[in-house]
């Protein structure tokens, strides 16, 4: 059987780039994004009764891979990107089906949009469904976790240049909240594949909201060196 569902709204969030966009939700808390309803779904009634939960399931499309083609085995993250797993042994996007799911917090609900934090989600992500988190049901402590027991610990430091200070400064506000913070929660859980050698001295880029962020990675230390705004070209 084939199954056809529409999306019922739109994901707009601080990650605009693949990379840097955290491996699970919860491990980033500064990240945020808005869930806004599209039509006919975005009437007040649809989230009438929400306001009493404090968190979210978003069921997801991963967009960006959806037309990537999937393997039975993945090399998941928390075991080097070495070692290899089934895909239905993983949470890996490239999936004969390419459904997320993750758990975020509701920040704050405007009419039919939703304030999020700790997502996980790429700028622009369709949405197939949200439910609310009920803890009794999906809180379960004495399940088992295999290779992702506890939640990984930051494996880098990271740290702002002097310049790269001065310019993240100058960025932070309304429309870019909690700036400098995402930056370093970002880049302290180490964007780049698993499996990848150390360059040091190589000079990497990701986006966040509407701002390039390259740094630079020595050892367990990662520095932010340059933060600027994207050209309308790219």
């Amino acid at each position: 059987m084939n199954f056809e569902f529409k999306p019922i709204g739109m994901i707009r969030s601080c990650y605009t780039g693949k990379f840097g966009v955290p491996r699970q939700p919860g491990l980033v808390k500064s990240a945020t994004a808005t869930l806004e309803l599209i039509p006919p779904f975005n009437q007040p009634e649809t989230l009438r009764g929400l306001e009493g939960f404090s968190h979210l399931w978003v069921l997801f499309v991963f967009h960006e891979t959806a037309r990537e083609s999937w393997n039975a085995t993945v090399r998941p993250p928390r075991l080097g990107g070495n070692e290899r797993v089934g895909v239905f042994a993983s949470r890996s996007n490239f999936r004969p089906n390419p459904i997320g799911l993750s758990v975020a917090e509701i920040e704050k609900i405007e009419g039919t949009n939703l304030r999020l934090k700790g997502g996980d989600f790429l700028d622009g992500t369709p949405v197939l469904d949200i439910k609310p988190y009920i803890p009794y049901a999906d809180s379960l402590p004495d399940a088992k976790g295999s290779f992702a027991v506890l939640p990984p610990a930051p494996p880098l430091s990271a740290r702002f240049s002097a310049e790269a200070e001065k310019q993240v400064d100058q960025f932070e506000g309304e429309y870019r909240p909690n700036l400098k913070q995402l930056i370093l929660d970002m880049l302290s859980f180490n964007p780049r594949p698993a499996y990848q050698a150390d360059d040091s001295g190589r000079i990497f880029g990701t986006t966040v909201f509407d701002l390039e962020v390259r740094w630079k990675q020595a050892g367990n230390e990662v520095t932010v060196v340059e933060v600027f705004k994207q050209t309308l070209s790219r």
